[in-house]
């Protein structure tokens, strides 16, 4: 299980759609950034996931290229459609995946928007109704669960079923891979999240709103008899910070990688805009209000350059520790 502290952590997450988007078959941009994040002392990297909706480098093979390239930094999907892998596989990949990188996978899991046609292409292309997907998605974490933990496996669910099956390698993190589970303020998904998860990720837009969620997540966790200080609490930032040139350049960026007026998507996510100071300072309203791990994804051009000055804010805050 993964324990609180009061400091928050940060963490970023690495380009894989805009590998794509670029049309260049270049790798050497993720690969300096995981190694930079590194050296500059974030906590961790993390990769997207989507099949066909917002095409992107697949998301465990990156995490095997950058953990063979990095030593410290955790590494983590934010967010990951598990529905859409066949779950005995996927507790083999990260079993294998989490003994390749000395204990280091984090797995953050998602549902697609609702009513998103794309997203809900990619389920009807592999035979899965869209409808089912988070029940899916929590007969996924029960399996993976037992199949990290134990040996000569059965399981008979709604969507899967297997008798005698033990799984090797294990995960070499006791209990198997962390599992982050994703939910903004909806009551059905705190309650999944205080049952069920290792840890939570949103992108809630209001650190008051963020904090009363938090306190719900905890509620529903000490109802089913588990320890609330044993979930670590995260938050999703998109970041376009800077001078004005950097804020208008990262709307722009973000109106073309979801197709779609900035404006619209401000409404539906949470993203950060402003000087670096002020970016930082609504990390902190964050922290105060319980978030204990912060995930970035910089809307910019020059990701490097962006997590430069990231680190050095955040350095000049005394928040993030050169290694």
């Amino acid at each position: 299980m993964i324990a609180q502290s009061g400091k928050m952590k940060f963490g970023v997450l690495l380009p894989t759609r805009e590998a794509v988007m670029s049309g260049r078959a270049d790798p050497s941009v993720l690969y300096r950034l995981a190694e930079r994040a590194e050296t500059l002392g974030f906590h961790s990297v993390w990769v997207g996931d989507s099949l066909t909706a917002r095409p992107r480098i697949d998301a465990l093979t990156t995490l095997a290229a950058v953990g063979a390239r990095t030593s410290r930094v955790r590494l983590g999907t934010a967010i990951f459609l598990a529905a859409l892998r066949q779950p005995i596989l996927l507790a083999y990949q990260l079993a294998s995946l989490d003994w390749m990188t000395g204990g280091r996978i984090d797995l953050g899991i998602g549902y697609g928007r609702r009513g998103e046609a794309a997203q809900e292409h990619e389920f009807r292309i592999l035979g899965l109704d869209p409808g089912t997907r988070i029940k899916i998605s929590e007969e996924a974490v029960q399996i993976m669960r037992r199949l990290w933990r134990e040996n000569d496996v059965a399981y008979e669910g709604a969507f899967t079923r297997f008798e005698h099956v033990t799984l090797a390698p294990k995960p070499v993190q006791p209990g198997g891979v962390p599992i982050w589970l994703a939910s903004n303020d909806i009551e059905a998904g705190l309650r999944r999240v205080g049952r069920h998860g290792d840890a939570w990720m949103n992108n809630i837009k209001d650190p008051g709103t963020y904090r009363e969620c938090w306190q719900k997540i905890r509620a529903y966790a000490a109802d089913v008899g588990r320890d609330p200080d044993t979930i670590e609490p995260g938050a999703y930032f998109t970041v376009a910070a800077g001078d004005k040139d950097a804020v208008d350049e990262g709307q722009r960026f973000l109106a073309e990688y979801y197709n779609r007026p900035y404006e619209a998507i401000v409404k539906a996510q949470l993203c950060v805009t402003g000087s670096w100071d002020e970016v930082v300072d609504y990390f902190e309203a964050f922290r105060k209000a319980g978030a204990r791990m912060a995930v970035l994804r910089f809307a910019a051009r020059d990701q490097l350059s962006h997590l430069e000055e990231c680190a050095e804010a955040l350095h000049r805050r005394g928040l993030l520790d050169q290694t």
